[in-house]
């Protein structure tokens, strides 16, 4: 059950007006529609825009953000490539060192 909107009487959802809430009676008495004055729906453009604001501002951190991860990540990549060739080389030459020296 719910309760209509202009005396607080509990109604059934298909006895209570679908705009206003107003049961059967209350509608009979003129209860019409709330409507929104000017300054609410001000109110709540600023809030929306705010709020929107609001988002993209943390979207382009989070995309600032990624962007640095990435970069990170290519030079850890880079590092890395570097430090596997190095040890390629390094092994390499400890292969060619323990070929030339004659074993005992």
């Amino acid at each position: 059950m719910a309760k209509c909107t202009q005396c607080g009487k509990e109604v059934s959802f298909l006895q209570r007006d679908v705009l206003t809430g107003a049961c059967r009676q209350c509608e009979r008495a003129g209860a019409r529609p709330a409507s929104l004055g000017c300054g609410t729906l001000i109110l709540i453009a600023i809030v929306v825009g705010l709020v929107t604001n609001s988002i993209r501002n943390d979207v382009s951190a989070m995309h600032r953000d990624m962007s640095e991860l990435e970069a990170a990540v290519e030079r850890l990549e880079r590092t890395s490539t570097q430090q596997l060739e190095e040890i390629r080389a390094l092994r390499e030459a400890l292969e060619v060192r323990g070929t030339d020296t004659p074993q005992q």
